[in-house]
């Protein structure tokens, strides 16, 4: 049997794994209904979700068996974590990691394992709490479509994770102010309030990077119907000589102008545009056909080419970078990262262009 090695980051990843105060708590209907449901799902018997600490695997949820940890040293699970990606056994009694495993030979006789990671970020770093599996008696397939199911299902979890502790703090302050004979409506309304002043760029009043991450969870990662997605990147060239010459004000007010611009050519309830920071905007555009991406990009060089966001200030041109994508594998940062690079591509090729690249 081979022992589930520590991650170099375990201190930092027990940390994470106490802070998201799961660890050794009472049942909760949203966890146990998320098992059943992925049980019914997969048809497996068992499915857990699981958090592994420094000496066990403690079950937050788990349908089918009746049990609450196991050692850290016989878990599938802790294998899991250690890599920090997905693993699947076919047939645990011909795997030599876990032909010999107490959980395989004696009971509950795992035959067939799928887990992928609970990832939770904390502090800026994303670690792995644990996992979401699913298990069997018998010998079964894992295909690739099943295992991105399994993902999203994790996906969905997380989620619940990282909502369930602002949503326990806001139940015991809204118990607490309805003591205190506080209006809970107002509080609400003051938290919605804080909501969109995080989220909104004052100078544009445009929504800022904060509410882009959120909008491409929600509206991109957590929406099937969704199916491919498009992120330009577009910055002003020049802009910091104008901002050196004329001064921060003028700088400010051609930002403006600029913002409006763009909302001029973003489909109502359909796009999103953001102002990324700095001179930099992002437009985020779901459901087009790769021409129509390319004919708004087209659409908005032409705006600024006939109008300049300041007629003062001519020099300053447009360019635009952005990737194409239909796979929801590819991550916040890696879609910045290809957009950012195709930026990159269009300045050198002489400013107020545009370049694409389709994500495989």
């Amino acid at each position: 049997m081979e022992l589930p090695l520590r991650p170099d980051n375990e201190d930092k990843r027990l940390e994470a794994l106490n802070a998201s105060q799961l660890l050794d708590t009472s049942k909760e209907a949203v966890f146990d209904n998320l098992t059943l449901l992925v049980s019914k799902f997969f048809d497996v018997p068992i499915v857990a979700i699981s958090l592994v600490d420094e000496v066990r695997q403690w079950f937050k949820s788990i349908h089918g068996l009746d049990v609450c940890e196991t050692c850290r040293d016989v878990s599938f699970c802790g294998h899991v974590v250690y890599q920090g990606s997905p693993i699947i056994v076919s047939d645990a009694r011909s795997d030599k990691r876990f032909f010999d495993n107490p959980m395989v030979k004696d009971s509950p006789n795992i035959v067939f394992y799928a887990g992928v990671p609970i990832r939770y970020t904390y502090k800026g770093e994303v670690y792995y709490l644990g996992t979401l599996c699913v298990i069997d008696y018998v010998k079964r397939s894992f295909s690739p479509e099943e295992l991105e199911m399994l993902g999203r299902f994790a996906f969905l979890l997380e989620s619940l994770i990282e909502t369930r502790l602002p949503a326990k703090k806001f139940d015991a302050l809204s118990k607490q102010l309805a003591t205190d004979s506080i209006e809970l409506r107002d509080l609400e309304d003051s938290i919605r309030h804080l909501q969109t002043v995080s989220e909104t760029d004052l100078l544009t009043e445009l929504p800022n990077r904060r509410y882009l991450k959120r909008i491409l969870e929600d509206s991109w990662y957590g929406d099937m119907r969704q199916k491919n997605i498009c992120l330009m990147m577009i910055d002003l060239d020049n802009f910091k000589q104008v901002n050196d010459a004329h001064g921060h004000h003028v700088g400010d007010i051609i930002l403006k102008n600029v913002a409006q611009g763009l909302k001029s050519h973003v489909r109502l309830g359909e796009d999103t545009l953001c102002r990324f920071g700095g001179d930099e905007f992002i437009l985020v555009s779901f459901n087009q056909e790769p021409e129509g991406f390319t004919v708004l990009a087209q659409k908005i060089l032409t705006h600024f080419i006939d109008s300049p966001a300041h007629a003062d200030f001519r020099d300053i041109t447009v360019s635009i970078g952005g990737c194409i994508s239909t796979d929801k594998a590819h991550d916040f940062e890696t879609l910045l990262k290809s957009a950012d690079a195709q930026l990159y591509k269009a300045k050198a090729d002489g400013k107020n262009k545009f370049e694409f690249e389709a994500l495989t």
